[in-house]
């Protein structure tokens, strides 16, 4: 399918810095952001979990409390823009087939939270803990702890439960992770086999959860209500790296996973 023209493309960084993020009239289909998704829908299907993330085009990657979907940034539906994100912040987050379906796996983990509300369970809390946890601006992770599985940067499942569940769910949904040899003595493997019971006992059943909402979508977005408030209103001060503190946190994982 041939990728559709915009006017915008061909402007200036400069230009294309002063359009609003509504104005730019992007969306999944017709770009290879579908395929990503259609490939986690067959993994899921491959696993007998009925749910379907629904997905639309926000101004970052998240997934919002009691929402069975993933929001997914505007910039990946299209190269002019993904040149830009990383002009600007030095990295396009999700810009490869391999990082998008990385995090469309973890992203997946809190829609399938969400949807069949995993968390309220005695035994995801005794082992995730629970997911009414503040969470930090910071983390200090520990890059030697063998209590969580590493799947994205920064090893991000030991931020919060709820990235923890979404980060294990990710290991376990990857084909061919080989999940069981690569974390064999680990105190993680307990939160893996957890996982694997859990959808198995899930299999086949409707969500708890079945809106199709859509939360900030980006036709809606206003300025003040965007973490990135310049230009398109998605550059922040300083990209998401390590500081003196520790790591940063997304601030609307914090707000909605």
């Amino acid at each position: 399918m041939p990728r559709r023209k915009y006017a915008w493309e061909k402007l200036s960084d400069a230009q294309l810095l002063q359009r609003r993020l509504r104005s730019l009239r992007v969306a999944v289909e017709g770009t290879w952001l579908e395929d990503c998704i259609g490939t986690l829908y067959e993994e899921l299907e491959e696993r007998g979990i009925r749910l379907r993330p629904h997905t639309w085009i926000s101004s970052e990657w998240f997934s919002p409390a009691d929402v069975p979907g993933i929001a997914i940034p505007f910039y990946l539906t299209h190269p002019r823009l993904m040149k830009l994100e990383k002009k600007m912040m030095l990295d396009v987050e999700g810009g490869t087939w391999s990082e998008c379906m990385a995090i469309l796996r973890h992203e997946a983990g809190h829609a399938i939270q969400h949807g069949y509300q995993l968390q309220r369970r005695r035994r995801w809390q005794q082992l995730f803990g629970r997911s009414s946890k503040h969470y930090p601006r910071y983390y200090r992770p520990n890059p030697a702890s063998r209590q969580y599985v590493q799947h994205l940067r920064l090893w991000y499942a030991q931020s919060h439960p709820d990235e923890d569940f979404a980060e294990t769910f990710a290991v376990w949904l990857r084909p061919r992770s080989n999940w069981r040899t690569r974390y064999a003595g680990w105190p993680a493997l307990k939160k893996l086999e957890y996982v694997d019971e859990l959808m198995e006992e899930i299999a086949g059943k409707r969500p708890l959860v079945p809106t199709r909402e859509r939360v900030d979508p980006l036709l809606f977005l206003r300025p003040t209500e965007s973490p990135r408030a310049t230009g398109f209103c998605i550059y922040p001060a300083a990209p998401r790296a390590f500081e003196a503190a520790g790591c940063a946190v997304d601030g609307r994982e914090s707000t909605y996973a």
